[in-house]
């Protein structure tokens, strides 16, 4: 950490553009799904920086290798798939809110430009601002769940996103771990607070999230045995004493308690037709979801329609006192819902198989940085299982700014690779 700080100095007067886009991705990093406008903010000043060098993209996309192309074309894609749904849209107004969430996808790419201009490496502000969030979190979660431990905890946001980004952190001190060289200071301080990030996690009760702990400890027992027998057995005690101080606190009862809790929604709603619960809604209106892609299988209804879509079916005499919610509460079946099958097919392109094509070709060269993309694109795969991030502005933006920072270090010239590391 204090050579980071000292980089940061240095580079304060030899390299501003890059100290300037570093502390906009240390802060969302830290703080993007729980202090209020700060991950947006992040995107924003980023967006804005870009603008900066608008003469010299041209130069800079000429400078991008082939899978940097692919990726940035397949962001513009996803983005146009929103656009071309206004065919079906009957909210004109639910609409223009919702499109700017598409949007914010293609913006991504003269961010991207701006990056790779400066050949800049932000893959240590990144790493500096999942270590700080550890506690960081912890803290704004305690003072809710000590005043109410029956309530999910969360910061300024829906505490699902709140504990997604908690462990998508965590995941990363995770990859940072298994693949760079650390002191032994380092390794504890980084293990604490890893801790901390699973901890918070817990507290959050956001059970989507937690579907990702089974793929993490694959990726990490699959890895390590790969790399070294020693380093193989350490993650395995570390790991363990990790699960049994989390068994034996009051998180344990709170993971108990909500698993329970999933189990029977799911039982009632496929044996009973009860919907009206967290999980059980969530079915519904995948069912709803399913039925409306049939209706509208290319481009779907348009972004911003879904609850009036509901709403009519209630007065049909369906889904009588479900709760309505204007997304579906999955990304797969909102893909399908606002913009059809081409919007599944683009975003699927664009947030999980072109990042995981770039990140599994880099693995051996570059696992630092691979490994950590893995873990962003695994936890953002299974967050969309159970929730419509990508209609969240704030983690939506979190997601944008780890994938530029995570590819674009992928790409750089062997001479600042050298110096990054």
């Amino acid at each position: 950490m204090v050579k980071f700080i000292e980089q940061l100095l240095a580079n304060t007067k030899n390299k501003p553009q890059e100290v300037y886009a570093g502390v906009c991705v240390f802060c969302a990093t830290i703080m993007g799904t729980s202090v209020g406008g700060v991950a947006s903010t992040a995107a924003a000043l980023l967006l804005i920086a870009s603008f900066f060098v608008i003469k010299q993209w041209r130069t800079a996309w000429r400078q991008l290798a082939k899978n940097e192309k692919l990726l940035m074309i397949c962001l513009a894609l996803y983005a146009l798939s929103g656009m071309i749904a206004v065919i079906n849209v009957q909210d004109m107004d639910e609409y223009i809110k919702d499109l700017e969430r598409y949007v914010r996808f293609g913006l991504a790419i003269p961010v991207y430009l701006f990056l790779k201009y400066y050949n800049m490496s932000l893959m240590k502000y990144l790493y500096a601002g999942a270590v700080v969030s550890g506690p960081f979190l912890l803290m704004v979660a305690l003072p809710g769940y000590l005043e109410h431990p029956e309530l999910p905890a969360h910061g300024e946001y829906h505490h699902i996103i709140f504990g997604a980004v908690a462990m998508l952190n965590a995941g990363i001190m995770l990859s940072m771990l298994l693949t760079l060289r650390l002191n032994n200071l380092m390794k504890i301080v980084i293990t604490i607070s890893m801790l901390c990030g699973f901890i918070t996690t817990v507290l959050s009760q956001s059970r989507g999230v937690w579907l990702v702990l089974p793929l993490y400890l694959l990726l990490v027992l699959y890895y390590s045995y790969r790399r070294s027998r020693t380093r193989f057995v350490g993650m395995i005690i570390v790991l363990t004493v990790m699960a049994v101080l989390l068994l034996v606190s009051p998180a344990g009862d709170i993971v108990k308690s909500r698993v329970s809790a999933g189990v029977d929604e799911v039982t009632a709603f496929y044996s009973k037709n009860q919907y009206i619960s967290s999980l059980g809604t969530r079915l519904a209106m995948w069912e709803i979801a399913i039925d409306v892609w049939q209706r509208h299988p290319v481009i779907g209804t348009g972004p911003g329609d879904f609850d009036e879509i509901i709403k009519k079916l209630q007065s049909e005499g369906q889904y009588v006192g479900m709760e309505v919610h204007e997304s579906t509460h999955n990304i797969y079946m909102q893909a399908l819902v606002n913009a059809g099958t081409f919007g599944l097919v683009t975003m699927l392109l664009a947030i999980i198989i072109m990042p995981l094509k770039i990140f599994i070709r880099s693995i051996r060269a570059q696992p630092a940085q691979s490994l950590a993309g893995i873990v962003l694109v695994l936890l953002y795969a299974t967050l969309g299982l159970g929730e419509s991030w990508t209609l969240r502005l704030s983690i939506l933006s979190v997601y944008i700014i780890f994938l530029i920072t995570i590819v674009s270090s992928l790409y750089l010239p062997q001479s600042k690779v050298r110096e990054r590391l």
